[in-house]
């Protein structure tokens, strides 16, 4: 409001100046009129007469308000534009960094479903090389007992018979003892849940650990599981048939 009234203010000085100059010319105009015209002798003889002019301060006031007004609506127009053109650049700059945000969440989208895809084909895979590993110590322990030498002077059900018929049993136990070593020695297993690793073992007639090795299944599990079986005290065979069918084993690892 006081800006306003300033202005005003101002326009109105302009005006009054302006006025006073023009007057100021009118009077001089007149008074060189009046020198170098013969002047009347009497009254009612014919002679020239002097026109005066008379310039209204109000009319000139406006004409001036109104040049203001017009420059004042052309700057307002100007930064209308101006506003706009901003206005329509920022909005297309929105438009890009969110065309932006949605190919990086696409991107990540499918970043994760691959993932996941992998993990279950990675799970599938354990799964299948678990149920292939039961399926060899099952029929490795029927092959055993199967081709277990017979006695032949031994009645039946006594000496080797009775030995080659408790192998199958005897080696499942074994093993159990060998996996239940090595869990013993295995650490953090809640960070392993849900996870398999097939190790490869070779033992000596006395339990003694001589090699291992994964092979498959998850690596960080199985870099801890062969870590863990190293250090781990690993129980003597049950007998030396026993030792035959584990010397060189097959184990199927859960923590």
């Amino acid at each position: 409001m006081v800006l306003k009234a300033t202005e005003q203010n101002d326009k109105l000085k302009r005006a009054i100046i302006l006025s006073i100059a023009l007057h100021c010319v009118l009077i001089a105009v007149l008074i060189w009129s009046s020198i170098h015209q013969p002047q009347e002798t009497s009254a009612g003889s014919g002679g020239s007469s002097l026109n005066a002019v008379m310039v209204d301060p109000g009319a000139v006031v406006q004409q001036y308000n109104r040049q203001q007004q017009q420059q004042t609506d052309a700057q307002r127009a100007k930064q209308a534009q101006q506003q706009a053109e901003a206005l329509q650049q920022k909005q297309a700059a929105e438009q890009q960094r969110l065309k932006v945000l949605e190919k990086q969440r696409l991107a990540a989208q499918e970043a994760e479903q691959q993932k996941q895809a992998q993990a279950e084909a990675e799970a599938k895979k354990a799964a299948a090389a678990k149920q292939s590993s039961e399926l060899d110590e099952l029929l490795g322990g029927l092959t055993n007992a199967k081709n277990a030498p017979k006695s032949g002077g031994a009645p039946a059900g006594t000496g080797n018979s009775k030995l080659s018929s408790a192998t199958g049993s005897e080696i499942n136990g074994y093993l159990a003892q060998v996996r239940q070593a090595i869990s013993n020695k295995f650490y953090d297993a809640s960070n392993y849940s849900r996870k398999t690793c097939i190790l490869r073992i070779k033992l000596a007639p006395d339990g003694m650990l001589i090699s291992v090795s994964s092979d498959g299944g998850d690596p960080a599990l199985c870099q801890a599981a062969v870590s863990a079986a190293k250090l781990a005290a690993i129980p003597r065979p049950p007998s030396p048939k026993g030792y035959e069918a584990v010397k060189n084993a097959t184990l199927d690892f859960k923590p």
